[in-house]
């Protein structure tokens, strides 16, 4: 214990209380009702945890699928975004006229092998996207029932927002890979952007949280309404085929065969490249929306000081996204970019960034200062990767780009790992509650949170508290640390 939950900040987890504000009408009259009634299936004794972690594994499992199926996130031998209206794209140039070839992920070939070579004529099964919107769906209908399940079982806390927040960060992730495939985009810089764009949109909104109290979501939000398009889209590509979306709007809308459209000269925006374009306006908007509520947020009167603190905050974040992006900019696409092993780097910036939200997270049930860059191991880990791919003393050659970047997740899978396990099993400790499973309250009335409450109603404050109870613990011979400890409150 102490590693990342200090003894003196343990009984600020006491001060929790959640606080949300949703301004969506279609979770308000459409989905709300559908989850009062889908979270009375559950028996009460099934752990919200438990559902929160069980839709995670329906997103994963759909993952999983994608790198059998479809691992280079295209289809056709189209030239990567290049719509059928024209030879355009708003933002990137085509890396290549030919997709990566389409062995499967489970196949060295695919890993070990020079993608950009060979024209891929096969594309994933359509069933599969269909698989992709019913794990999405029921991904958002288990995260929006945890917390239902919590408030009917009495088990309301602050692990059940540190859990739901970490198995959404992962989440995001994998969905825009998901995304990628669905809309064809390939492996190439526009999944990159949308990867950017996706984890900016909810990363900015727990950094608004932080400085709020509240998790506000808006009248589109991305919980809500952005789940639902892209259950849209992967329902669309599940009828008509990823190509689709390569298809020009005045294509689809029928316009391009109009004289007088013609004759203006309107280049055929491809419809996935509107969907990402569409994507980024969000993001823009949400910035605006995130700065504003943190800005009334903020003491008056303000003084330019409190106005650049929120901001200057979001450095260790900032600086995290653009070594990953020049990590991939200084390696020649060859190495990295066009080939499946982009997967693989994305799965490493996704951990990454779900270790950057629980860091964040656990800062805001605690009470405790933002987290400062020295918090995050994964940044160095990074910066040495951009900085060898643009000295090229180790990333010299594929096979060499691809190990280093395996290597890379697995260090990125122990430390976020040894964050899970941390936290998990200090908060467990000290609520003296389990993790996925629910403990009967008899068992847990003398809890050091319940200890550290009888302390402060006797006037004591909440860091005497916190020593004093952290100190009984570490005499009382009770305590399990650790991997042990974690297993013991499973």
């Amino acid at each position: 214990m102490g590693i990342y939950i200090p003894a003196n900040k343990r009984a600020q987890l006491l001060k929790y209380k959640y606080s949300s504000t949703d301004k969506s009408l279609t979770s308000k009259y459409i989905l709300n009702p559908y989850w009062n009634r889908l979270v009375t299936l559950f028996p009460l004794w099934f752990a919200p945890n438990l559902i929160t972690l069980s839709g995670l594994l329906c997103v994963f499992l759909n993952f999983c699928t994608l790198l059998y199926f479809n691992p280079t996130l295209s289809c056709g031998t189209k030239p990567l975004h290049i719509s059928k209206g024209g030879p355009w794209d708003p933002l990137f140039k085509p890396l290549s006229t030919s997709p990566p070839s389409n062995s499967t992920f489970w196949n060295p070939s695919t890993w070990f092998s020079s993608s950009a070579s060979a024209a891929m004529e096969q594309c994933a099964p359509r069933w599969l996207y269909f698989t992709f919107a019913v794990g999405l769906f029921v991904y958002q209908s288990l995260d929006a029932i945890d917390g239902k399940q919590a408030r009917r079982t009495g088990t309301s806390g602050p692990l059940g927002e540190l859990f739901d927040h970490g198995c959404d960060a992962l989440n995001t992730t994998l969905e825009v890979i998901l995304t990628a495939s669905a809309l064809n985009l390939g492996l190439s810089w526009w999944t990159v952007v949308s990867l950017v764009a996706t984890n900016a949109n909810f990363y900015l909104t727990t950094w608004e949280e932080f400085h709020t109290g509240t998790l506000f979501l808006s009248a589109f939000s991305g919980p809500v309404e952005g789940i639902l398009l892209v259950i849209g889209v992967f329902t669309i590509t599940g009828f008509v085929g990823p190509q689709f979306w390569d298809t020009g709007v005045l294509t689809v809308l029928g316009l391009n065969s109009i004289p007088q459209v013609a004759a203006l000269g309107i280049k055929d925006l491809p419809l996935n490249d509107l969907f990402l374009s569409f994507s980024s306006l969000a993001l823009l908007v949400n910035i605006v929306s995130s700065f504003s509520n943190v800005l009334v947020s903020l003491p008056t009167p303000h003084s330019p000081t409190s106005l650049l603190r929120p901001l200057t905050r979001l450095t260790p974040y900032i600086l995290h996204t653009t070594l990953q992006v020049l990590w991939l900019h200084f390696l020649p696409p060859s190495y990295l970019l066009s080939r499946p092993t982009l997967i693989a780097y994305m799965v490493f910036w996704g951990t990454a960034f779900a270790h950057h939200v629980g860091l964040l997270i656990l800062a805001h049930l605690t009470k405790s200062e933002f987290p400062a860059a020295w918090k995050h191991p994964l940044l160095g880990v990074t910066a040495l990767g951009a900085l060898d791919a643009w000295g090229g003393w180790v990333q010299r050659s594929e096979r060499a780009t691809e190990r280093v970047v395996l290597g890379a997740v697995v260090v990125a899978f122990v430390v976020y790992a040894h964050f899970v396990v941390e936290v998990v099993g200090d908060i467990c400790e000290f609520y003296d509650i389990n993790c996925l499973t629910i403990k009967s309250k008899s068992r847990s009335a003398a809890s050091p949170a319940k200890r550290a409450t009888v302390l402060i109603e006797q006037g004591k404050d909440f860091t005497e508290a916190s020593i004093e109870t952290s100190s009984i613990d570490s005499t009382d011979g009770k305590k399990r640390k650790g991997w042990a400890g974690l297993r013991k409150k499973l």
